[in-house]
């Protein structure tokens, strides 16, 4: 019979967690779909955030915290896609990095801390703050410190991480115009994505790496390397996800090259070759526009003579980056139209397009924009405002190479810091083995004296317990020997005054009724009735009188204890102060039976509560209960009083030196009061 009970609950069990597990299941099932939505470059960006946000308020149901950092981390990768949504995105990704830090997620503090990063290195270069950059050097150092554990970088999905952090580095060390250690870095991301395995993500990365060495390679005028390490990333670029921009950016870069070299008629074939795709427009139209200008300028440093054609092309170019809103490309195209017109001595252009480059340049802090325009502002004014154009770039000019230098001696700094530390450590080494030595000694040491002074204080305090306790058990002696002197007077009292009754009138009146029965009366049946009713009254008087006398003499009173005469003379005193009603109930407590400083603390508790009642209860009626349960003495103390806010903070001295009695009595100590009605204080003391 049981085991079918048993078999239908384990059926019912296994049924309820198989439930559970396909509720969980499907919710994870739509938290990625929804993630899948999110990331869908086909819809908008709004659209997208929606259902991002979705994915993470379905997670957060889920009570699975890694995958709710997980949708958490792909909203803030599309917040991170709109510098207007950088400030919801930079307070969700701190406070989900103290959460993966609370949940030692090593994983999710890398990721962050990269997320982190790459936000202000964005923010930095939309000059939202010019001071993210540390941000940005500080998050991205951070990640890599979790790449040193070699479990976790050998891990084929984290791997990739790496180089991909390492790449945002040198792409930040490029901006700040330290080419050199951009270049190191870079190299060191090749490195680590040649040890991983090829696909699509790692070519798309190591595609990068190298359009990133080419740029450094070019702005340190070694154009041959350069050229090499376009083309490659031209060659690895190839069946990626952007294969085609990169393709177009890399045989861009190999043109401008081939510009700065001066090998215009190489420049000029290569972007006849970009322009013969028909779809280059649609596909990617910040490119044809660049390829646009850039022929044009090349046509004008060509000194080619038509003019008409390269006014042209500045001029579709130009308007197709004001469509785009690209600063950088309105600045570079507005300097070189400026150049072109100052040529053809269209003087309104070439002032109109140097100042619109100098606007742009300087409101985007383009610096190298700004420098070309304040040079052609200072040419194509006269007199003072050209002075005045020629001082601010040869002031701005000196402050960036200032700046190129202080950011290129930082990283040398760093690395040269770093061999000093290295070769300073390696020679006091043993000197600062001998000082750790000493210092541990030392430190032993004060510890010991400190564990020394931290018993003696505790032994003090234990002393002083102990004899605290010693006088209060002596106190309560006295107090016993006292009650015990008045209850032997009140008993000797009363044996007195039973033997008086009984010795003395209680002998008279049976003498008086017995000398009264020998009389020989005579009178009518009225008198002689009287007569004999009178002996009654007299009998029912001896038999009141002796019983009274037993009563007196009788062991009853002692049944009460020391303890419980103690506490009734005390309540008894009280009630005439306070004015109340009080009664005691003892339910089978023998009071003799338990150990002298218990009762000591008990009395104080109800010495306390009752001077409580007296000052503020104005209780009419008080009650002391007391029970033995499970080895347990419980106290309850109840008056019908005004009562009082337990809850609040200011609780008196009075309640506090209760509570710490019961605690020192390894007991617990609660309050139930209900204002205006009554106050019920418990006690549980384990005896």
């Amino acid at each position: 019979m049981y085991k079918k009970y048993l078999y239908i609950f384990l059926l019912f069990l296994v049924s309820s967690l198989g439930a559970q597990s396909n509720v969980f299941k499907k919710q994870l099932d739509s938290v990625h779909k929804l993630r899948q939505l999110s990331k869908s470059t086909e819809l908008g960006l709004e659209t997208r955030i929606t259902y991002a946000k979705q994915a993470v308020a379905l997670s957060k149901r889920t009570d699975v915290d890694s995958v709710f950092l997980r949708s958490i981390r792909d909203l803030t990768i599309i917040y991170l896609k709109d510098v207007k949504y950088f400030d919801t995105a930079k307070k969700i990704l701190h406070k989900n990095l103290k959460l993966a830090n609370e949940l030692k997620d090593s994983l999710s503090i890398t990721y962050i801390s990269h997320q982190l990063g790459h936000l202000y290195h964005i923010s930095y270069l939309h000059h939202i703050n010019k001071e993210n950059n540390d941000s940005a050097y500080y998050y991205y150092y951070n990640t890599l410190k979790y790449f040193k554990n070699a479990s976790f970088s050998k891990i084929a999905n984290h791997k990739i991480t790496q180089p991909y952090i390492l790449n945002s580095i040198a792409f930040l060390q490029k901006d700040e115009q330290d080419y050199v250690g951009s270049q190191t870095t870079t190299i060191q991301a090749i490195n680590l994505l040649l040890t991983i395995p090829e696909s699509e993500e790692t070519l798309e990365l190591l595609s990068n790496a190298y359009n990133s060495l080419g740029l450094n390679l070019k702005k340190l005028k070694d154009y041959d390397r350069a050229l090499e390490y376009f083309q490659k990333s031209m060659d690895i670029s190839k069946n990626t996800l952007n294969e085609y921009k990169k393709k177009v950016h890399a045989k861009i870069n190999i043109a401008e090259v081939y510009k700065e070299i001066g090998d215009y008629k190489n420049v000029l074939d290569k972007y006849d070759k970009l322009l013969e795709d028909p779809d280059l427009f649609k596909k990617d139209p910040g490119s044809y526009g660049a390829i646009l200008c850039n022929i044009a300028y090349t046509m004008f440093l060509a000194k080619d003579r038509n003019t008409a054609k390269i006014d042209s092309l500045f001029t579709k170019a130009h308007n197709i980056f004001e469509d785009l809103k690209l600063d950088y490309e309105l600045s570079a195209s507005s300097n070189d139209m400026s150049e072109f017109y100052n040529a053809t001595n269209e003087k309104e252009k070439a002032l109109f397009y140097a100042e619109k480059a100098h606007g742009i340049g300087k409101r985007g802090k383009l610096y190298e924009e700004e420098l070309r325009a304040l040079k052609q502002l200072s040419r194509l004014k006269e007199g003072e405002a050209g002075k005045a154009h020629l001082y601010e770039y040869i002031a701005l000019h000196d402050s960036l190479i200032a700046n190129e230098r202080a950011n290129r001696n930082k990283f040398a700094r760093i690395q040269f810091e770093t061999d000093q530390y290295i070769n300073e450590t390696k020679r006091l080494s043993t000197q600062n083995i001998l000082i750790s030595v000493i210092a541990a000694i030392f430190i032993l040491s004060l510890g010991l004296l400190y564990f020394i002074r931290l018993q003696q204080g505790k032994n003090q305090r234990l002393l002083f317990d102990r004899e605290q306790q010693e006088a209060n058990q002596e106190i309560y002696g006295l107090m016993l020997r006292q009650q015990a002197k008045l209850e032997e007077g009140r008993m000797q009292e009363r044996h007195r005054i039973a033997e008086d009754l009984h010795d003395g009138i209680l002998s008279q009146l049976l003498g008086t009724r017995m000398n009264m029965g020998f009389l020989d009366l005579k009178g009518d049946d009225g008198t002689m009735g009287d007569y004999h009713r009178f002996l009654d009254e007299i009998q029912k008087i001896e038999k009141e009188v002796r019983s009274l006398s037993h009563e007196l003499k009788g062991d009853e009173v002692l049944t009460r204890t020391n303890f419980e005469s103690m506490m009734d003379q005390y309540l008894k005193t009280q009630s005439l102060v306070g004015g109340f009603e009080y009664e005691i109930i003892n339910r089978g407590v023998l009071f003799d039976s338990i150990h002298d400083f218990i009762k000591v603390n008990i009395y104080r508790i109800l010495q306390e509560a009752v001077q409580n009642i007296v000052k503020h209860a104005r209780a009419n009626h008080v009650r002391i209960g007391f029970c033995l349960e499970a080895e347990r003495l419980n106290l309850a103390i109840e008056d019908d009083g005004m009562g009082f806010d337990a809850n609040s903070d200011k609780k008196g001295i009075g309640l506090k030196n209760m509570a710490s009695r019961a605690e020192k009595l390894k007991g617990s100590f609660r309050i139930n009061t209900v204002p205006n009605k009554k106050t019920v204080i418990h006690i549980i003391v384990p005896v």
